[in-house]
């Protein structure tokens, strides 16, 4: 049985190389250049990827194999990440036709889409730079409704997406869509959502408290009254970041240094070297260009490559220190791993890494040994920086539970009210007053929940490892900014492991204990 289990996992490891590749590319291509060219030939390889993987023949055996007892874990972990990832793939022809097509527009829509105000055209950085800057409310306004017009372009496409995979989800005998992605990648769904109740409830009177601090301050800057603010007046399109807060201006900090020097770096202090990875990526905007950030590992041989829109501000190099948190992981897995293990133990795994980096630039010691910041300036700022992180964590949990109970809902019904449901969810969680009647999908104007779907979950988790991985690496190590140490202890508890155990197990194995909020909900309070 031994010898056919591998013949078994050697051809389709054969197969699938080629095609992730070639998938990997395109997508690569059309984001960097969103033509419709380049739409159309990743199209073209995303069928050829759902194709092989949705072929009803390997899904039987590799079920079978998965039921079976096989003594090797590493061919046992093989089988079953190939019965994962072909069950998360099963639907006919004509499904995944209608599927990647729908994909297509709309990732062309999102690439493409500018926001108009006044006869102008502008990109996501620069409306990002409007909401957080502007004290003008109606100049906010403008702009934060011309971030949502790509909703109303993309809303129908979204609903018909999510039938589309209820029909191929309900096929399997799931409820929906979002049962089958939890389950098929590997998180219990009653578990995962008894958590999140959990979150709210233990974040809810930080959060409140936290929420008048930044009410009284949005009064004052704008000059309205607090019973008027409205989410264009709290700092970016979906209040998932911290506004402007206190006396620190965290962007002026940032307005003189180089994002690659600054990143470079903090990734040299942990003898992780980037250099390689940032000479194969694409850093800057311009037109045509995917506005958003993601990190990508081509061929599972060390092509690795991030795309950035690079500004000179916390934000964006927050966002390159986390895209290159994915990358260094990629980078040190171990290459003596089968084709299928060389890769994160899970998405939630890689988030909980790239947001351990990213969230460096609030680093007290970070901002002081790579930022630079002067003697004189640095209690104050570290101080600062230590009420935003928290305040960040507070923020960006919220947003999770806007983000991952809204797709419940939507993949429960595709024809709801989902314009409603949404503004009900933002005002539980995120404590905004909806814009008085207004009526129009905004919640399609969010990238993710069109083509990364039912993703935000590992974000949160991912902030939950990381808080529980950074305990035990400044336990172990002292500290964790400019330490080899720590980059030492991460490439050989966490990376190089690859996805030979599952999330929860290779949590354990590297921390010494399973998956603890404790350490994630104790920097809220």
């Amino acid at each position: 049985m031994g010898n056919e289990i591998q013949r078994f996992i050697d051809d389709t490891t054969e197969q699938a190389r080629p095609l992730e590749k070639a998938y990997t590319l395109a997508e690569w291509e059309s984001a960097i250049n969103g033509t419709p060219e380049a739409l159309g030939r990743t199209q073209q390889a995303q069928a050829a990827y759902m194709r092989f993987w949705a072929e009803a023949d390997r899904y039987e055996a590799a079920r079978r194999y998965n039921q079976e007892t096989v003594s090797d874990p590493i061919l046992a972990r093989q089988i079953k990440l190939i019965y994962l990832t072909a069950g998360q793939n099963q639907q006919d022809e004509a499904t995944i036709d209608r599927l990647t097509a729908l994909e297509s527009e709309v990732r062309g829509l999102y690439t493409n889409f500018r926001g108009k105000v006044d006869g102008r055209e502008l990109s996501d950085n620069a409306m990002d730079e409007v909401l957080a800057k502007s004290a003008d409310p109606e100049e906010a306004r403008r702009v934060w409704e011309a971030s949502k017009q790509v909703g109303e372009q993309v809303a129908g496409q979204i609903r018909e997406l999510a039938r589309v995979r209820n029909e191929a989800a309900r096929r399997q005998g799931f409820r929906d869509h979002f049962h089958r992605s939890l389950t098929l990648s590997e998180i219990d769904e009653a578990q995962l959502l008894a958590m999140f109740e959990s979150l709210e409830a233990q974040s809810d009177g930080p959060f409140e408290r936290l929420m008048e601090t930044i009410r009284q301050q949005r009064s004052r800057h704008f000059g309205v009254d607090v019973a008027d603010l409205r989410p264009w007046h709290f700092g970016d399109r979906f209040f998932q970041q911290v506004p402007p807060m206190g006396e620190v201006d965290y962007d002026s900090l940032f307005a003189d240094k180089d994002p690659v020097v600054l990143a470079t770096a903090t990734y040299d202090g942990l003898g992780l070297d980037v250099r390689d990875v940032l000479a194969r990526s694409d850093l800057y905007s311009r037109p045509g260009k995917n506005q958003h950030a993601f990190m990508t590992h081509i061929d599972r041989e060390g092509d690795i490559r991030t795309l950035n829109n690079l500004e000179r501000n916390q934000r964006w190099n927050e966002t390159l220190h986390h895209e290159l948190g994915h990358a260094v992981y990629e980078k040190h897995l171990d290459q003596g791993l089968p084709w299928l293990l060389r890769t994160p133990a899970h998405i939630l795994s890689t988030e909980a890494i790239a947001i351990l980096m990213g969230r460096l630039t609030l680093n007290e010691e970070w901002l002081k040994l790579v930022l630079g910041v002067p003697a004189s300036q640095a209690a104050a700022v570290a101080a600062a920086a230590g009420e935003r992180r928290r305040a960040s964590g507070l923020i960006f949990t919220r947003w999770c539970l806007v983000m991952t109970n809204f797709e419940r809902r939507m993949y429960g019904d595709p024809e709801a009210d989902l314009d409603t449901i949404w503004w009900a969810l933002v005002e539980r969680y995120q404590k905004l007053r909806p814009p008085a009647g207004r009526r129009a999908p905004d919640w399609a104007a969010k990238y993710h929940v069109a083509l990364a779907p039912v993703y935000y979950q590992n974000y949160e988790l991912g902030h939950l490892v990381s808080a529980q991985l950074m305990n035990r690496i400044t336990r172990e190590t002292g500290g964790f900014v400019g330490r080899e140490a720590a980059g030492r202890w991460l490439k050989e508890r966490f990376f190089q492991p690859g996805a030979r155990q599952d999330w929860s197990a290779h949590v354990a194995s590297a921390t010494g204990e399973p998956l603890d909020p404790r350490y994630f909900v104790e920097g809220l309070a």
